[in-house]
């Protein structure tokens, strides 16, 4: 079976993507006086991309961006071939 008999059979089938945006260390107390408000620092730099995963594998390199007030993700570089030519890009 190629990529595209995959991609024939297997296209529509629904995958977590997940973008992550840092992590933070917190201690118990930390996070039980959480509240409304509540601001966390992470560890990520500022202007830095993000990255994309997708079944816990780094997929791309990606920044956030605002489109008719919803949050978005615009890829500036893949860092795994997708192995069927192209995805669902909105540029």
């Amino acid at each position: 079976m190629n990529a595209s008999d995959l991609l024939q059979r297997f296209g529509k089938l629904p995958f977590v993507v997940e973008l992550e945006l840092g992590t933070l260390s917190m201690t118990i107390g930390d996070i039980f006086r959480l509240q409304e408000g509540s601001v966390l620092r992470t560890d990520h730099a500022a202007g830095a991309p993000f990255l994309l995963f997708a079944g816990n594998v780094k997929l791309a390199e990606a920044e956030v961006i605002v489109i008719d007030d919803t949050v978005s993700v615009r890829v500036q570089k893949m860092l795994q071939k997708s192995g069927a030519g192209g995805g669902n890009a909105t540029d």
